[in-house]
């Protein structure tokens, strides 16, 4: 007998949670911290989720608070107040990326128009940045580009840089907060990218295969180090949940990478996020790969790495953020994976804490761009090996790492 594709009639048990829920800390506990850590407004999401009564009326909330948002900003820009039209449009793409997202099917329609709505307003935030943020999209293969946003530091002369990889459903858009970046402000680049099987290539029908990844991380790589701006020897890698898996493969096949971060742990195997975890995830993640048979695409993620087996080929310094309640990755799969880490390894692991970990997240970003800069400027001890668990009410800077 063959399976029901994707669990689908556990859809009302989603739609159950969502009318029990204010917001979608019910889905993902702790996520609205993180949501207010990358530029969402609690006015903007208390307008979202009032209007929301099911899976099916969430994108059309997003989208159509990010049109108000966006009539907004052309309002305040026709007005010539250039600083809150730039803030406007910022809300406004991050509102059209949440819309777009929950469509996971080429070439729907709405899907469409919210990504044009994602880049329209994101390209006016980056032309009224003074010229402190870039886009570009380097081909990494034939008829096949990777797109990112480039986010310079203040001041002159080559400073390290950080290329941050979002999770499988973030953009990257979401990912670099242009008015509050725990990296710019500490004089370290950014460049934020959307790889295949996310965001823009969706868009332009670049998926994800088994290790096009790599090589389009390298591609971001080889255009940033070229710049006058980035100290080719000081690049460091942070990835967010899905993300932290690709960041280790980048760090393991790229050696001009120093430094890797992780957090948001999903380095065990896909078993618990695709069979056992909301099927959201699966869905999202066969879009991401271009498959609509499920027995199809479980065949071809059994080409993706081990990544305990990639683990091997990490030699630089690697530090994971995580939460023991993570429902994606435990703790177990975790200790798996440092066990056969190539170079030192650093776990932060918070106790009572969720895949998002938007309860600690105003604790945890600062942390790590403070680790990644050490790191990048200082390097860490050979075979160094560090575990700090915070327990609840306590901080990471009680168990004085820098």
């Amino acid at each position: 007998m063959p399976k029901p594709q994707l669990r689908a009639d556990q859809g009302w048990i989603f739609d159950n949670f969502l009318m029990l829920s204010d917001n979608e800390d019910v889905l993902h506990p702790g996520i609205m911290g993180t949501r207010l850590g990358r530029g969402f407004m609690m006015q903007d999401l208390t307008a979202v989720y009032t209007k929301v009564t099911g899976r099916r009326s969430f994108p059309k909330a997003w989208a159509k608070r990010a049109a108000k948002l966006e009539t907004m900003a052309q309002e305040a820009e026709s007005k010539g107040r250039l600083v809150t039209a730039r803030r406007l449009y910022h809300r406004a793409a991050l509102h059209f990326g949440r819309a777009q997202h929950l469509v996971p099917v080429h070439r729907d329609p709405n899907k469409e128009d919210w990504y044009r709505g994602l880049y329209r307003n994101y390209d006016k935030l980056i032309e009224l940045s003074g010229g402190m943020m870039e886009k570009v999209s380097p081909e990494f293969a034939p008829g096949h580009k990777v797109h990112a946003v480039f986010h310079k530091a203040p001041g002159d002369g080559p400073k390290p840089t950080v290329v941050i990889i979002p999770g499988m459903d973030a953009l990257k858009e979401d990912v670099g907060n242009p008015f509050e970046n725990d990296y710019t402000i500490r004089g370290m680049n950014i460049c934020c990218m959307d790889g295949p099987g996310q965001g823009e290539c969706n868009f332009n029908e670049t998926w994800l295969t088994a290790d096009n990844y790599t090589k389009a991380a390298s591609a971001v790589i080889d255009w940033a180090a070229a710049r006058d701006d980035v100290d080719a020897d000081r690049i460091g890698v942070m990835g967010m949940s899905m993300g932290s898996r690709w960041g280790v493969q980048v760090g393991a096949a790229d050696k001009r990478v120093k430094a890797v971060v992780g957090q948001m742990a999903n380095v065990g195997t896909f078993d618990i996020i695709f069979e056992q975890a909301q099927p959201n995830f699966k869905r999202i993640f066969m879009y991401m790969t271009g498959y609509t048979d499920e027995d199809a695409f479980d065949a071809h993620m059994k080409t993706h790495d081990h990544l305990p087996d990639v683990a091997k080929q990490l030699t630089v310094p690697h530090l994971l953020v995580a939460g023991d309640m993570d429902e994606l990755c435990t703790p177990q799969d975790i200790e798996r994976f440092r066990g056969n880490l190539a170079g030192s390894s650093e776990l932060w692991l918070y106790e009572g804490i969720f895949h998002p970990m938007g309860e600690v997240s105003a604790e945890i970003y600062p942390a790590m761009a403070d680790w990644m800069l050490t790191t990048l400027n200082e390097g860490r001890p050979a075979g160094e090996r560090v575990t700090a668990y915070i327990e609840e009410g306590t901080t990471i800077a009680e168990h004085e790492h820098g």
